[in-house]
């Protein structure tokens, strides 16, 4: 896939000062991604690609701290619940070699798409012509019967003040969070982030800001691998 507008090579081009401290990443690619399925709250693991994805992103952002001394190890780990981001998290955490347990946020799960979970995009488009398209433009605010869209938005952002409040308390500097891309893009919306296609090992480069996880410059670290 393409690198979204602003990204050289996995690095944030015009990097905003001082938005270094958190790195957001959607997980790498579940079986389900490589079947074309909607996964919602469904828990598929990775797929053998989805494990060399986040092995090598690892490593990239190993070597990138160790060949820039002012910039410090990540000293946080925070997950979703569900497998697909806890296993890129544990993957990504050896390639850094990060002590410690993550800390796992239920409250970062993928939006709930009800029925649609399990199916493709033709099976849904079969099924309730014209769904999807509702939903891409808003008018659908219930995916598949399943979460309301401003409930979903209002669980992250709700999810993202208890993650700050708890690197408030371990006094993290730098905050690694790897969860979805409803999720990302749920964190884009509530505060006026550019929202993207967010790819797997995609996201953003942000900041923790009065109590909140704010987005700010597009990262995607498969662009210009796969």
């Amino acid at each position: 896939c393409g690198s979204p507008p602003g990204i050289v090579n996995g690095m944030a081009a015009g990097t905003v000062e001082g938005t270094e401290g958190l790195l957001l990443l959607r997980h790498a690619q579940s079986t389900w991604n490589a079947a074309g399925r909607w996964q919602g709250w469904a828990d598929p693991p990775l797929s053998a690609d989805g494990e060399r994805q986040a092995t090598e992103v690892g490593t990239r952002l190993r070597a990138a701290t160790e060949e820039n001394p002012g910039e410090a190890p990540f000293d946080l780990l925070v997950t979703s619940d569900l497998e697909r981001a806890r296993r890129t998290g544990a993957l990504l955490a050896a390639a850094l070699d990060l002590a410690g347990e993550p800390v796992v946020e239920a409250g970062l799960r993928e939006h709930d798409v009800g029925r649609w979970t399990g199916l493709t995009r033709d099976e849904i488009e079969a099924r309730w012509p014209g769904e999807i398209e509702r939903f891409s433009t808003g008018a659908l605010t219930r995916p598949g019967g399943g979460e309301d869209r401003a409930a979903f938005g209002g669980r992250v952002v709700e999810a993202g003040r208890r993650v700050a409040a708890v690197a408030a308390r371990r006094e993290a500097g730098r905050i690694l969070i790897v969860t979805h891309g409803g999720v990302l893009r749920a964190l884009a919306r509530a505060t006026g982030a550019v929202e993207y296609r967010i790819g797997h090992l995609a996201g953003y480069r942000g900041a923790v800001v009065h109590g909140e996880l704010v987005p700010a410059t597009p990262v995607d670290f498969l662009g210009s691998m796969d």
